[in-house]
């Protein structure tokens, strides 16, 4: 099956609760953009109306390869566009920026293709349990191009104290999908590792410059050439690791809840982590109010049995609570964060099943739902399509999105010590709220 073989197939809908407030500083548009990044979108408005970028301000990010529709506030303009791939419109005002706070989540209208019709039904028989019991809440591969990319877990290395690894990581570890010069440039680096006057001359420039120059300075300095590395960057990978860890710990926390008839594996480039295709309902309440937290190393870990099963990820990574202070890189240091561990879609509607224009002989499911901020729509459809956990079938429940299900199927063996079995990949572009 394939997912976003067109943007149309990938719809969202972000639902904002914002206080209308007339004559307020703020006035909040609606952008709708087709094929553009959040950030991408951003730098359109800034540039073709003459907007102060930091008067601009946003609820969450949405995907590129999509149609999307979300609310933007900016400070005492009201703007209009109309281009052929952004929209914006004032819609009205309030009294301050827009949040993630303010964010009451996101509706989908997604097209699933290239479905046999065996699958299509499996899908429609699989909506009333999900709807039902709903699905757990993993990060799905969107937070995970560190693996599609070949460069595993940064922030594991950091933590580890191997501060020179996890540099190579970041700028001399080539891509096995990606397409772009920064793939022969980094296969460069990788070579000349060490010979950091090949390697200024090399890699120039503002991303680069200042990095090699730090190194020819100080040669063995690994840790202070980290914060040459683009905050955003670091963020990223800090939260890769992190998201990584908590769905390990709450695929070990569901093993003790979950009856064995009723296990569903759902596939990740991460690793396959247990699903449920119906829960006892005392089992339902129990995870509707414990505490799950990412991990951080001043919180609490939340419940108990949360708790034990994080610890456990962290012994079997090897990494203990002093790592986290030994080995600090700003940029690189996790806070404790709440995130519930269930979810479940509302305003669901019938699956609708087509014959598949694009595809002949195929079918293709049209689906309607709102999940609340941070669940992934493809972490849904992933459940809908899951086996059973003990069975090895894999061709037809993973997506494929725009071509092609080989791309980055080594990219996982970085990732640490038996941290799962490699899944079938699954493309994404960057996270969505």
């Amino acid at each position: 099956m394939r997912l976003k073989t067109i943007p149309d197939d990938f719809r969202v809908r972000e639902l904002l609760q914002w206080q209308e407030v007339p004559g307020g500083a703020h006035i909040v548009h609606l952008m709708h953009k087709e094929k553009l990044s959040t950030p991408e979108a951003l730098s359109m408005l800034v540039r073709e109306a003459n907007v102060d970028r930091s008067a601009v301000a946003y609820a969450g990010l949405k995907d590129r390869q999509a149609v999307t529709d979300q609310y933007v506030s900016i400070e005492r303009r009201a703007v209009e566009l109309k281009l052929a791939n952004l929209r914006v419109q004032p819609v009205g005002s309030t009294d301050r920026p827009l949040t993630s706070k303010m964010s009451g989540g996101n509706a989908f209208t997604i097209v699933v293709r290239d479905l046999l019709p065996t699958k299509a039904a499996l899908l429609r028989r699989s909506m009333p349990s999900l709807i039902k019991t709903g699905f757990p809440n993993y990060f799905d591969d969107q937070r995970f191009g560190c693996l599609r990319h070949g460069q595993g877990f940064p922030m594991r290395s950091v933590l580890l104290g191997d501060h020179e690894r996890a540099l190579q990581q970041f700028i001399a570890e080539p891509s096995p999908v990606a397409i772009t010069g920064d793939v022969k440039l980094k296969r460069t680096l990788q070579l000349r590792w060490r010979d950091w006057e090949a390697c200024a001359r090399i890699a120039r420039g503002p991303a680069y410059g200042p990095l090699f120059q730090h190194l020819l300075a100080s040669p063995d300095d690994f840790r202070g050439a980290l914060e040459y590395v683009p905050l955003r960057q670091r963020v990223i990978h800090a939260f890769a690791y992190q998201s990584f860890l908590w769905n390990r710990a709450v695929s070990r926390l569901l093993r003790g809840g979950v009856d064995s008839s009723q296990r569903l594996r759902i596939a990740t480039l991460a690793g396959d982590f247990m699903g449920w295709k119906y829960l006892a309902p005392e089992r339902e309440e129990k995870l509707k109010v414990m505490r799950t937290p990412l991990f951080g190393p001043d919180g609490d870990g939340g419940s108990e049995p949360f708790r034990k099963a994080m610890i456990e990820e962290l012994r079997e990574a090897g990494l203990t609570r002093d790592d986290f202070v030994r080995n600090e890189v700003p940029g690189m240091i996790w806070k404790e964060e709440p995130r519930d561990v269930f979810v479940k879609p509302t305003d669901v509607a019938d699956v609708r099943i087509e014959a598949d224009d694009l595809n002949e002989s195929r079918c293709k499911a049209t689906l309607q739902f709102s999940l609340p901020r941070g669940a992934y729509a493809t972490m849904l459809i992933k459940r809908l399509f899951a086996p059973s956990f003990y069975s090895r079938e894999d061709e037809g429940y993973a997506p494929t999105h725009r071509g092609g299900r080989d791309a980055g199927r080594d990219a996982g063996r970085d990732t640490g010590r038996d941290h799962g079995p490699r899944a079938q990949p699954v493309d994404g572009d960057h996270d969505e709220d």
